[in-house]
């Protein structure tokens, strides 16, 4: 779709595409849409529109975004259905951008379905009647998701066998459509002041808005503006429709370290790498020596709902894992989210995704309770909260009253009060030999948004079995530095050397 003025684009996103719609008539337009959906040549208009979208599906969408997970749905290039009974794990994080004012004219029924095929249907006939619309847009920020999309193995509940998309981001402003006979917008100027370049007629005959334009000149890193909230426009990922077989899979290869964990079972739908083992202290010091990575911190910031008293500081800094003698076989903590992240960038690699983590966590279609099966934690199976940790990290301030109370997991020691060196429990294994994906500490992923980033597995501290389950998981400040807090690292498979002799398959979009 071509939009006059300035384009609001994702980072790391393309910018919208022509697809070759300009300047035909309906009848071309509407074949290119519907008959061409399903075809391999397709190429669908992945930036879609959503003025005059059917409001039902637009309460639908938002309905989903504060839902708190990835939003899947059913998309041909011409109608679009939000699939609410089918889910995914990811979130969306709002991320601001100078104000934008676009402007798009649409004078014929061709223009209608090259451009904005979701209302077609409505608008369509307001095209013929008034002779052209002119739709004003105020875009100020985005609802920003993954950048690559999870697997069709990864969808959970009813709906998913017509999934075709998620949606990686939503831009958000507002937007008024207004008839706009003999009206000319120049193309590639940017138009300054909301509401501008309509002329005193805009209003008469067809109107239609959602948010006011005004609105939108102001601007915040929290969230829209009030009566600035409309989501405008989506960019969409489609599911990848193709099934590997065995012989791909065996071409591909994970790097040094790391478990290559396969989705779904036979025929495979792909896979993802993942560390074995938490990044230890040995780990990152090798990285801040290179200059790649900052130094590991030395003391502890609990920020948020379990910000610590200022007495307990002291305590929980001698956590702190750092470069120490004797600790460097331990998972490195006390790093803040962009540290975590930082430490994979330098590694080639990146933080996982939740619904990653959750499905290795979950030994995959095995859908364990806890990464080593069924069995309740114990001192045997994960490094977690028993009677050193109940008795060690019971403080005491100067009138001698004890602060916070720990209530011990399981009754006896499992020999550390706080992390242990990686790998120490090995009946804990999961599958795909991953050690300590439950206790030592808690990890960071890459889902992170207004309300914090997520993290998983439980660590030393945790006094709860659920913590320590395979959906373990909690919100935790992005800059928080926490002595029960480390990571590991993903990466996409790296392929082998029997990938370069094989043909290239085409990508079928669906």
């Amino acid at each position: 779709m071509a939009l006059v003025g300035a384009v609001l684009l994702a980072p790391g996103c393309s910018s919208p595409r022509p697809g070759g719609l300009e300047g035909i008539d309906a009848k071309q337009a509407y074949a290119r849409c519907v008959e061409g959906s399903g075809s391999e040549e397709a190429e669908l208009d992945l930036d879609p529109l959503l003025v005059e979208w059917p409001s039902t599906q637009r309460s639908a969408l938002e309905a989903e975004l504060h839902r708190g997970e990835l939003i899947v749905v059913r998309y041909t290039g011409c109608a679009m259905e939000v699939l609410r009974g089918c889910e995914v794990e990811g979130s969306y994080e709002w991320t601001e951008v100078s104000g934008k004012h676009d402007q798009l004219l649409i004078q014929s029924a061709g223009d209608v379905w090259a451009k904005v095929p979701l209302g077609a249907a409505k608008l369509v006939g307001a095209v013929e009647r008034y002779g052209a619309l002119l739709l004003d847009m105020a875009l100020v920020g985005q609802y920003a998701g993954p950048s690559t999309p999870p697997p069709r193995a990864a969808l959970r509940g009813r709906q998913c066998e017509d999934a075709t998309h998620v949606v990686s981001s939503l831009i958000v402003g507002a937007f008024e459509l207004t008839e706009a006979s003999g009206a000319r917008v120049e193309a590639g100027v940017e138009v300054s002041g909301a509401g501008a370049g309509g002329g005193g007629s805009r209003h008469r005959g067809y109107y239609s808005s959602d948010g006011k334009l005004a609105a939108c000149e102001a601007t915040s890193s929290y969230g829209p503006p009030r009566d600035c909230r409309s989501l405008v426009q989506l960019e969409l990922l489609p599911l990848d429709a193709r099934v590997e077989t065995e012989e791909i899979l065996s071409d591909l290869r994970c790097p040094e370290g790391m478990a290559m964990i396969h989705y779904g079972a036979q025929p495979i739908a792909g896979a993802f790498c993942l560390d074995r083992s938490e990044v230890t202290v040995a780990d990152y010091a090798r990285c801040a020596a290179d200059h790649t990575c900052s130094e590991a911190p030395a003391s502890v910031d609990w920020r948020g709902v379990d910000e610590l008293d200022e007495a307990l500081h002291a305590r929980y800094d001698e956590l702190c894992n750092e470069d120490k003698a004797g600790r460097r076989k331990h998972p490195v903590n006390c790093l803040t989210l962009d540290q975590a992240r930082a430490y994979c960038q330098a590694r080639d690699k990146r933080l996982p995704h939740a619904h990653e983590w959750i499905y290795a966590a979950k030994g995959g279609e095995q859908q364990r309770s806890f990464p080593w099966g069924e069995d309740p934690p114990d001192r045997h199976l994960v490094n977690a909260c028993g009677r050193e940790c109940a008795r060690e990290l019971r403080a005491r301030d100067e009138e001698g009253k004890r602060q916070p109370a720990f209530t011990a997991l399981y009754e006896r020691s499992d020999g550390f009060v706080g992390t242990a060196p990686v790998g120490s429990f090995p009946e804990g294994t999961g599958r795909w030999g991953l050690v300590d994906m439950a206790g030592n500490v808690w990890e960071w992923t890459s889902d992170a948004g207004t309300s914090g980033a997520r993290v998983f597995g439980g660590s030393a501290l945790s006094e709860e079995a659920h913590e320590l389950s395979a959906l373990g998981s909690k919100m935790v400040d992005p800059r928080s530095r926490r002595a029960d807090l480390g990571l590991r690292c993903a990466a996409d498979p790296l392929p082998g050397e029997g990938a370069a002799a094989r043909p290239r398959q085409r990508k079928r979009r669906r």
